[in-house]
C-alpha cells in the first residue's frame, strides 16, 4: 500500500474547489509517491565516522524512496528542513532523466504515452518537469515535519512563484512565513542587457504556523554595545515608553496619565504607551523619569541586554545580506584545494537559518534533514553549528548516487567526503575543551538504499 492512495489526499483535498496549481503530469507524479516500492537501507561503515555512536544520518539513493523510508520512523519528527533543490534550468536534465524513467515504469498497464515528449520535456519555458519532480517530495517533507517544524526552500526567480503556490496547496497559504530575498552576489553580472540578477529567495512554511516558536537570531555586536547603562541587575538601554508610529488601531487601556516624581501628570505624548497601567505598577521598578531640554518629563523603560541567563535576541529580517555564494566557493576551495563546483550555497546562510530555529541552551535533539544534499552544505553547517554552541542537532542528509556533470566528481562520494573532511578538522580545533555530553557530535552513518523487505532499521 503506497503512503498516498489516490482517493485519500489527507490535508490538500478537504476543499475540493480550493486554489490549486494544475499541469501536465501532476496526476503522474502523485503516483509515483503512491507506489514507489520500499527501500531497506545498507549500512556502509567503511565510509562512515564512529558508526556505533554517530548521530548524523547520509542516505545515498534516490531521494524520493528514501524520504518513502524515513517516513516510517521520523514522521512527525524532524525540526528543520533546508533544501537547495535543482532549479528549472539546464541542470534539471539529469533529474528529469531519472525521473520520467520511473513514471514510465510505474504508469498502470495499458496506460500508453508519457507526460512529456520532446523539447516541452527540456525547456525551462515549461515548468511541469519541475513542479513533477517536487510535488510528491514536498508531500513527504511536510509529513515528516513536527509541529514545530519548517521548511526552508533556496530558489530563484524563475520558480518562486510556481514554488509558493506549490507550496501554498501542500502547507496551506496560511502557514507561509516568510520569503527571504538573499543578496547571493555583490558583482556585476555579465551578459544581461536588462537587469543583472543579484537575488535569490528563501521561502519558509511552517507545518504549522500557530506552533511554530518565534525565530531570533544573535544581536549584531553594534547592538550590544549599545546596552551602556548598568545597575545590579546588568547592562541595560533605555527605551521611550510612548509607543512610536501611527494609531490606527489605539488601545483605550493603553492611553492614559502618569504621575511624575513631582506631583505633575505625563499625557502619552503618542497615540498610546507600551505597557498597560496594570503593567506600568508590576514593573515599577524599571521605569526611569528623565527631562528634556525643553524641561518636560519623558518616560523610559530599561531594557536588558540578558533574559533569564542568555544574552537577548531579534527578530530575523526578510533581507539577508551577510554572505554571498563566493564565500561557498572559498570554502570549498579551503577543504578541497579547488573549487568544484560552481555557485555553491554558504554555510554560514544554512548555518544562520537553522539557528533561526534552534537558539543555544535548547534542550533537546533536533533533526535537520536535506533531501537534495548535493555537495553537502548542510552536513557541515549542523556539523560546525553544533561545535560553536554545543547543540544537539542530528542531520539526515539525502544524495542521488548518479553521476555528477562532465568532468566533475561524483556528488554523492563528493559529499560525503567533505562531511570527512569537516568532521576531521574540527575534531583538531578541539583541543581537549569541548565535552560533548552524550551526543557524539563528530561522526556519521552512511547508509545505501536497495529494494527488500521492510524491516526495522535502527536509524534512531
Amino acid at each position: 500500500m503506497g503512503l498516498l492512495n489516490m482517493g485519500d489526499r489527507g490535508d490538500m483535498d478537504r476543499a475540493p474547489d480550493r486554489f490549486s496549481l494544475t499541469w501536465k503530469g501532476k496526476e503522474d507524479a502523485l503516483r509515483i509517491l503512491a507506489e514507489t516500492a520500499p527501500e531497506s537501507p545498507e549500512p556502509v561503515k567503511a565510509q562512515s565516522v564512529a558508526f556505533e555512536r554517530a548521530p548524523h544520518l547520509f542516505f545515498e539513493g534516490d531521494n524520493i524512496s528514501v524520504l518513502k523510508f524515513l517516513h516510517k520512523e521520523f514522521r512527525d519528527t524532524v525540526s528543520a528542513i533546508y533544501i537547495d533543490p535543482p532549479y528549472n534550468t539546464g541542470q534539471m536534465i539529469a533529474f528529469e532523466d531519472r525521473y520520467f524513467e520511473r513514471v514510465r515504469a510505474s504508469r498502470p498497464e495499458g496506460l500508453e504515452g508519457t507526460p512529456y515528449t520532446g523539447d516541452a520535456a527540456r525547456s525551462d519555458r515549461d515548468p511541469s518537469p519541475w513542479l513533477s519532480l517536487m510535488y510528491p517530495r514536498l508531500i513527504l517533507a511536510h509529513r515528516l515535519l513536527g509541529p514545530e517544524g519548517a521548511l526552508f526552500v533556496s530558489i530563484d526567480d524563475r520558480s518562486v512563484h510556481h514554488l509558493r503556490i506549490l507550496l501554498d496547496e501542500i502547507f496551506g497559504p496560511h502557514n507561509h512565513v516568510s520569503t527571504v530575498v538573499w543578496r547571493k552576489k555583490v558583482v556585476r553580472g555579465r551578459g544581461h542587457r536588462h537587469v543583472i540578477p543579484q537575488t535569490e529567495y528563501v521561502v519558509i512554511y511552517a507545518r504549522n504556523i500557530r506552533t511554530l516558536p518565534p525565530f531570533s537570531e544573535p544581536l549584531t555586536s553594534e547592538m550590544v554595545e549599545e546596552y551602556l547603562l548598568k545597575d545590579e541587575f546588568g547592562p541595560y538601554k533605555l527605551i521611550p515608553l510612548a509607543k512610536s508610529g501611527t494609531g490606527h488601531s489605539p488601545r483605550p487601556n493603553l492611553a492614559y496619565r502618569i504621575e511624575a516624581p513631582d506631583g505633575t501628570w505625563i499625557p502619552c505624548p503618542t497615540h498610546q504607551w507600551r505597557w498597560s497601567e496594570s503593567t506600568l505598577k508590576k514593573r515599577k521598578d524599571e521605569i526611569v523619569f528623565r527631562k528634556n531640554r525643553r524641561g518636560e518629563w519623558t518616560i523610559h523603560t530599561k531594557q536588558r541586554l540578558i533574559l533569564d541567563g542568555r544574552q537577548r535576541r531579534k527578530t530575523p529580517v526578510s533581507y539577508y545580506d551577510r554572505v554571498t555564494t563566493s564565500e561557498g566557493t572559498r570554502e570549498l576551495k579551503k577543504l578541497f584545494g579547488a573549487a568544484v563546483f560552481d555557485f555553491p550555497k554558504p554555510t554560514r546562510l544554512v548555518k544562520d537559518l537553522i539557528s533561526w530555529m534552534s537558539p543555544p541552551g535548547e534542550p533537546g535533539e533536533r533533526i535537520v534533514l536535506d533531501f537534495f544534499g548535493g555537495t553537502c552544505t548542510t552536513a557541515q553547517a549542523v556539523l560546525e553549528l553544533n561545535e560553536e554552541d554545543g547543540g544537539r542537532r542530528r542531520f539526515i542528509v539525502i544524495q542521488d548516487p548518479g553521476q555528477g556533470p562532465e568532468n566533475r566528481p561524483n556528488v554523492a562520494e563528493f559529499g560525503k567526503e567533505r562531511i570527512r573532511k569537516t568532521i576531521e578538522n574540527l575534531r583538531e580545533s578541539r583541543a581537549d575543551k569541548h565535552t560533548e555530553n552524550g551526543f557524539h557530535n563528530l561522526g556519521f552513518r552512511v547508509y545505501r538504499l536497495f529494494h527488500g523487505p521492510e524491516t526495522s532499521s535502527g536509524l534512531r
